[in-house]
Formats: structure tokens, C-alpha cells, sequence
């Protein structure tokens, strides 16, 4: 038999799915819940979405807090892999086949129907080239999306795909409706419309947005209660770590998405605030433009390498509230090897080497950053870093939409950014970075040999064989000095103590349907 993403036989993630299809659905994982409910919930959130197009989005690390909001996707993935019942309440897997039996009188916000129909077109729209959707990697194993009647879906197979199921249960199996998408064309990446928990009601940009109760949500809570508990969301758009501290403090906000370890440790001697370490980690990378100007050169990425005090970034970033490691792999992923290692710090051996590549003086770099700490803090030292080693580098410090715009049309030499990780299959980590048709492939590598390794590791559900895969990927990523990693700071559940109920995606991504407001 086969094998799932998780390394756990299919027939126990059948099993898995069929225990649970009669059941409310709960999240993947939770604090603890009380009975007191309803109100509003305000959120400090540090990275307003471009999208909430699930189609479209890119930004893996945090629009899915958004999403969540709003859509519901086939099924959900629990931390150990297996999977539970979404909008599809049963499904059959073969090599060949993967057959979806829908739940049953669901309708999307707008009172259509989710059903067969609407599945097919939101799977076939991400197929569609002419959509440009970030999540086409995710069906590059499907030959064919059929609806045999209202309530079945099937997906045809031109090979085995063990990683389908775990992308159906992220954005690429979240379903919008077709009416809305087809009404709002362009407009609908800002008027969302799901069957999620909430309603979308208002988005001002730079302020915030605002969803409201799905009084008509299908799924149930344990008890059978009705579902979502608040009555509304409200995510408050602030990039100021500072300012979100502050305003969990007083409580103008009752949940952030992010604070830095400088900020969250200030919050831990309050007993209305949890803080509370998930294995979340905030990866912070240095991509480098491989496509033209100094770093088109190995050597040259080389001596970057060498340049880079990673424990001196990390202490400045995160105190000591973080971990160094090679690549986005943590000690605890089975992914991880130990044996991977950076060139080691030597800024001597840097400059020697930017001299043996002929670049004598100083060598001009530009480092795009965001506008938001810690990441100004980071740039700066990295400057001062670089320049002892040779190197001439000025940091443009710019707003998220404005540096992302910029390293999609590849104008800049070091781009600083994090994702979140751990994410529950490396190729969700991996794939949308480093392959050549990657949609967040920042540094416009075109490195065939890696492609391949990063194909083979995502065709196979054998886990020793992935696992040699993603170790030579990363020794290939590490070797090349395609991405400088940095650190890994910790980047725990922040909330106040009167919110409860909050469920976690398997990456610690927010689930609010069975959030509650006590007094």
C-alpha cells in the first residue's frame, strides 16, 4: 500500500477520515475553551494581505490566519499527518483516482450552492495557466477534474501524487464561489466569498478589516453548538511591534499575529496575557539575485556567506529567544540534517575572495528590507557585517508591497525576508522558494539539478528516500549560497487571557470558528 505525505499508510489516514466524517469538525489543535462566548475580537495583525484570493495569495506565512476566515478548504490536515472531513465528508484514494463525496447543503456566503460543480471550477480555474495562480504546483500531477453528479468529485491522476491531499488541505483546496468570482473578476481578491466561519464586510487598506458571522455555517462544535462563537473579527493592520505590544497591554487588541522576542518577553511577568510556545519558528533568510549583478557570480555569494555573523543577528533580532540552523528545517523535522553546514564566519577569507573574483575596492550590494522590526534592526548589522568584509551595501527599507514588487521583478541584489515555519510537508517549504517555476522564487534560480532532487522528493511517499532528497537539496542550496539563512526566532501563541479557543493549523496558522470572549 502506498504511502501519504506524512509517511503514514493511506489505509490509516481512510481510517483516520472515516471516524471522524460524522462529527463536528475541530482544529488541528487548541487552547482550551470556555463557556462564555460571543463579542468581538480584535487582532494586531503585521502583515496586511495583497490577496484573499486563495488562488493568488502568496504570502504562505500569514495569509492563511486571513483565508481561514473565510473559506474552508476540502479537508484539514492534523498534526500527525493524517486527515479529517472539511467540505468533502468522505473521499476514496487509489494511484490513479482520488474520489471526493461532498458534505451536504453547504452554501458559500452569497447563498449559492458548494457543490460538485463549484468544486471543479475552483480546481480547473487553479489549473487554467491563464489564471496565474500560485497554487497550479499543486496539481501538476492531475490529468483530469470530473463531477459525475452533485455531490462527487473525482480527480484523474497522470501519476501518483502523495502530496495532493496535504495541498487540497491548504489553499489549493479552498473553495470560492464560482457566482462571485465570475461577478467581481479582479475585485473578488478583495470581496472575498467562501463558506468560512465569517463573512467579509469591510477592508480599508492600511486600517483594517472586518468580518462578520456566518449565522449559516455548517459546521458544529463537539457539543453541537452552533458555530462561530464571536459575532465579528477585526483585524487591525499595525507593523509597529511597540504599538501591538501596547495595545495587548491595555486591550485594544486581543490577539497579535507576531511579536518579537523583545517585545512578547516585556509581556511575560502579565497574567492576562498567555504567551504560549507552539514550535513556531520565524525563519529570517537573505535571498540573493542569482540573475544578474555581483551575485550572478558564486564566488561572490561566497564571500557573502562568510561575511554573515548569524549569532550576531540572531542576539540583535531575537535575544536569546531563537535557534540557529542551516536551512528552514528545525532540529525536531525528520527532514533535518545535522551534517548541513554554512561556510563559517570569515570576513577576512571574504575579502580575500571578492579580490581573487577581481572586485577590488568595495563592492555595491542592495538589500531590500521591510519596514518593520526587527527587520531594520537586522539590516543594519548585516550592512555593517558586509562592509567589513568588502562589501558596499546600502539597505532600502521599504513598505512589505513596495519590497515585494521589487524582488518579483528582481530589482535588488539581497532581498531580507521570514516565513513561518515549521510547515507539516517540507515541499510546502521548499517547492514555492527554490524550484524554477516557484512562484516566491526571489533569486530567479534556474537549477535544473535541483529541481529534479525537489521532484523527487514530493513523487514519493517512502520517507527515507524524501528524506535523502531534502537533505541533498539543502546541501545543494547551502552549497551555491543561494540564500543566506539567518535565525530562527521563536514566535509563540500571544493572546489575552480572555480569548479561548483558538485552534491552530499543523504551521500554527489561526483558526477562530470556536474562538470565545470571556469577561
Amino acid at each position: 500500500m502506498p504511502n501519504s505525505a506524512s509517511g503514514l499508510p493511506r489505509r490509516t489516514v481512510l481510517a483516520a477520515a472515516a471516524a471522524t466524517a460524522a462529527v463536528g469538525l475541530a482544529g488541528c489543535s487548541s487552547s482550551d475553551s470556555s463557556s462564555a462566548s460571543s463579542g468581538t475580537l480584535t487582532a494586531g495583525f503585521d502583515n496586511e494581505p495583497i490577496t484573499l484570493d486563495p488562488a493568488l495569495s502568496a504570502a504562505i506565512s500569514s495569509d492563511r490566519n486571513v483565508l481561514n476566515l473565510f473559506f474552508d478548504a476540502l479537508l484539514r490536515q492534523r498534526e500527525d499527518g493524517t486527515f479529517q472531513p472539511a467540505l468533502a465528508s468522505k473521499w476514496n484514494e487509489s494511484d490513479s483516482e482520488i474520489t471526493f463525496t461532498l458534505r451536504q447543503g453547504v452554501k458559500f456566503h452569497d447563498g449559492t450552492a458548494c457543490d460538485a460543480e463549484a468544486v471543479v471550477f475552483n480546481l480547473r480555474r487553479i489549473m487554467n495557466p491563464a489564471t496565474r495562480s500560485t497554487k497550479a504546483a499543486a496539481f501538476a500531477h492531475v490529468a483530469a477534474v470530473e463531477a459525475p453528479d452533485a455531490k462527487t468529485v473525482k480527480i484523474a491522476l497522470k501519476s501518483p501524487d502523495p502530496l495532493l491531499l496535504t495541498n487540497l488541505a491548504h489553499e489549493a483546496g479552498m473553495i470560492a464561489s464560482p457566482a462571485a468570482l465570475k461577478k467581481h473578476g479582479a475585485d473578488f481578491a478583495r470581496r472575498p466569498v467562501g463558506t468560512g466561519p465569517f463573512t467579509f464586510a469591510q477592508w480599508r487598506s492600511k486600517v483594517q478589516l472586518t468580518a462578520k458571522r456566518n449565522d449559516a455555517y455548517w459546521a458544529k462544535a463537539a457539543d453541537g453548538s452552533s458555530l462561530p462563537k464571536l459575532d465579528k473579527v477585526i483585524l487591525r493592520f499595525v507593523t509597529e511591534p511597540k504599538v501591538l505590544r501596547a495595545e495587548l497591554s491595555t486591550g485594544g487588541v486581543q490577539l497579535v499575529r507576531a511579536l518579537p522576542p523583545e517585545e512578547y518577553k516585556q509581556l511575560s511577568s502579565n497574567n492576562q496575557i498567555v504567551i504560549k510556545d507552539w514550535g513556531v519558528r520565524r525563519a529570517y533568510y537573505v535571498a540573493l539575485n542569482v540573475t544578474k549583478g555581483p551575485f550572478k557570480d558564486p564566488e561572490v555569494r561566497a564571500a557573502f556567506a562568510r561575511a554573515i555573523d548569524r549569532r550576531a543577528v540572531g542576539k540583535a533580532a531575537a535575544g536569546g529567544e531563537y535557534d540557529i540552523a542551516p536551512s528552514f528545517a528545525t532540529p525536531s523535522d525528520w527532514f533535518y540534517d545535522s551534517s548541513i553546514a554554512p561556510l563559517p564566519l570569515d570576513p577576512a577569507k571574504a575579502r580575500s575572495t571578492l579580490k581573487d573574483a577581481g572586485l577590488r575596492g568595495n563592492v555595491p550590494i542592495t538589500i531590500v528590507a521591510r519596514r518593520r522590526a526587527p527587520d531594520p534592526t537586522i539590516a543594519e548589522l548585516l550592512q555593517s557585517q558586509l562592509t567589513a568584509a568588502g562589501f558596499d551595501p546600502k539597505a532600502d527599507v521599504l513598505e512589505f508591497q513596495t519590497q515585494l514588487d521589487r524582488m518579483k521583478n528582481r530589482e535588488f541584489d539581497a532581498a531580507l525576508l521570514v516565513i513561518d515555519i515549521p510547515r507539516l510537508d517540507p515541499s510546502l517549504t521548499f517547492d514555492p522558494y527554490f524550484t524554477s517555476a516557484g512562484p516566491n522564487n526571489w533569486s530567479g534560480l534556474n537549477d535544473h539539478a535541483l529541481d529534479a532532487l525537489l521532484e523527487r522528493a514530493a513523487e514519493t511517499g517512502d520517507r527515507p528516500a524524501r528524506k535523502k532528497a531534502y537533505t541533498d537539496a539543502q546541501r545543494r542550496i547551502i552549497d551555491n549560497n543561494y540564500w543566506i539563512f539567518l535565525h530562527q526566532a521563536k514566535s509563540p501563541l500571544i493572546h489575552s487571557s480572555k480569548l479561548t479557543g483558538i485552534q491552530l493549523d499543523v504551521d500554527g496558522q489561526w483558526r477562530l470558528a470556536e474562538a470565545r470572549l470571556g469577561a
